[in-house]
C-alpha cells in the first residue's frame, strides 16, 4: 500500500498492511535542535506543505505520511499592506496583510498579541466585502495547474483541500472577543459573514476538488480551549451548523466522503454537532485538555479520529513513550477509523532519540490493523 491507499483503508475501517503514521507538522526548533542530536545534515526543514514537496525533509526521512493540502486565498484582496505602526526596545507593533495589529515581543517566540481587527460592525463588513469575495480568479496560487496535477498523480501525500472554519473565519476578521459579542450584538452580521464564506467556498473549490481528486476535506477551527468549546453548542447550532450542513452536503456530491475538523482544546460538547453537520473526522485530540481517544471511539464508533498520542510522553524516557502506544494502539488500530498522530505539531522539547524509538515502536503494531 502506498501512503494514499493506506490512510483511505484506515479511515474507511477497513485492513491496513502497517499503521497509518501521519503528524501535522515540525516546529523549526524541532529541526535545529534535532540537527545537533544526530539528525543527518542531508535532511532539511521545510514547512511548505502546500506546493514544494522536497524528497530529503523530516517526513520522508521518518517515513511519515505528509499531508498536501491545496489552499486558496479566503481574505482579503487586494492584502493590505504589512508595516511597521510602532517600534520599542521590546516589542514591534505591525499591521499584517490581512490589517490585523499585532505586539510582536523582541527576543523570544510567542504568540503575538492581536491588538485590532478590520472588521466591527456591519459598516465595515460591506466596506471590505468586495475585497473578500471577488476577484475569484486570482485566489487561486501561480502555481495551481503545476500543483493539482502533481497531487493527483502520486501516492505518497495525502492530499486534501484546505479552508478556514465558520467559526475561525469570521475570528479571523473581528477576533475572537467581538466575535463572540457580535454573535449577540448583532447577529445578522455573523450570519452574513459565514453564509458569504460557505458560498465563496463551495465556487471556489468546485474546480480544485474536480482537478485534484482530494483524499479529504480539511476545515480549520481551533474554537476550544482547556475547559471546552469557546461558545456554547447552542450558539454553534444557530450560527455555524446550516453552514457545515450545507458545505459537507457539497463536498459529498463531488465524492469527497472524509471531512475532518481540526480544533485543539476540549471539543466533547462540540462532537455531536460536527457529526450531525456532516463532519466525519476530528483531530488532533489534545491530552492535556482530557480527550482520551479510546473513550471518544467507544462514545462514537464510526468517527474517524487523527491522534491523541501525549506529545508530551516523548519527552521522558522510552518506557513512557512505549506505555503511552500501548494505552492507545491496540483500541484504536483494533477497531480502525484511526490514523496514529500526535495531539499537536512536533515541538522542541522531544529529543531526536525519543522520536526515532516513536515512529519505529508504532510500526510494531501492525498485527493490529491486519483485523
Amino acid at each position: 500500500m502506498n501512503n494514499r491507499e493506506r490512510f483511505q483503508a484506515a479511515m474507511r475501517f477497513k485492513p491496513t498492511d502497517r499503521p497509518a503514521h501521519l503528524e501535522y507538522g515540525f516546529w523549526k526548533e524541532t529541526y535545529l535542535r534535532w540537527k545537533g542530536e544526530g539528525l543527518p545534515e542531508s535532511v532539511i526543514y521545510s514547512d511548505d506543505i502546500f506546493h514544494h514537496q522536497p524528497e530529503n525533509d523530516l517526513f520522508n526521512y521518518f517515513g511519515v505520511t505528509k499531508f498536501g493540502y491545496v489552499r486558496l486565498e479566503q481574505y482579503y484582496l487586494p492584502a493590505f499592506t504589512r508595516e511597521v505602526v510602532n517600534e520599542t526596545s521590546d516589542y514591534t507593533e505591525i499591521r499584517d496583510e490581512r490589517g490585523v495589529r499585532l505586539r510582536i515581543k523582541k527576543g523570544n517566540v510567542s504568540i503575538p498579541q492581536f491588538l485590532e481587527y478590520p472588521i466591527k460592525t456591519m459598516a465595515d463588513y460591506h466596506k471590505y466585502r468586495e475585497r473578500l469575495l471577488g476577484l475569484s480568479e486570482k485566489r487561486y496560487p501561480p502555481y495551481y495547474e503545476e500543483e493539482a496535477k502533481f497531487l493527483r498523480n502520486q501516492g505518497d501525500i495525502i492530499v486534501g483541500i484546505h479552508i478556514d472554519g465558520f467559526f475561525g473565519y469570521p475570528r479571523e476578521l473581528m477576533g475572537v472577543e467581538r466575535l463572540l459579542t457580535t454573535c449577540y450584538d448583532d447577529p445578522d452580521l455573523i450570519h452574513l459573514i459565514i453564509q458569504d464564506r460557505v458560498d465563496a467556498d463551495i465556487a471556489l473549490y468546485e474546480k480544485v476538488i474536480a482537478d485534484i481528486q482530494p483524499d479529504f476535506a480539511f476545515i480549520w477551527e481551533d474554537m476550544c480551549y482547556k475547559n471546552g468549546p469557546l461558545i456554547s453548542p447552542a450558539t454553534f447550532r444557530r450560527f455555524m451548523l446550516p453552514a457545515y450542513q450545507k458545505f459537507t452536503a457539497f463536498l459529498r456530491k463531488m465524492g469527497v466522503d472524509i471531512i475532518v475538523v481540526d480544533s485543539d482544546g476540549d471539543i466533547r460538547k462540540l462532537i455531536p454537532l460536527w457529526l450531525e453537520g456532516g463532519v466525519t473526522c476530528l483531530l488532533p485530540f489534545e491530552v492535556k485538555a482530557g480527550l482520551d481517544v479510546c473513550q471518544i471511539r467507544h462514545d462514537y464508533p464510526s468517527l474517524q479520529i487523527i491522534g491523541g498520542i501525549n506529545k508530551h510522553r516523548l519527552e521522558g524516557d522510552k518506557t513512557a513513550i512505549d506505555n503511552e502506544l500501548s494505552r492507545v494502539l491496540p483500541t484504536m488500530l483494533s477497531q480502525g477509523g484511526y490514523a496514529v498522530a500526535l495531539d499537536h505539531w512536533v515541538h522542541e522539547s522531544i529529543p531526536f532519540e525519543n522520536f526515532c524509538h516513536y515512529v519505529d515502536k508504532i510500526k510494531s503494531y501492525s498485527e493490529y490493523t491486519k483485523r
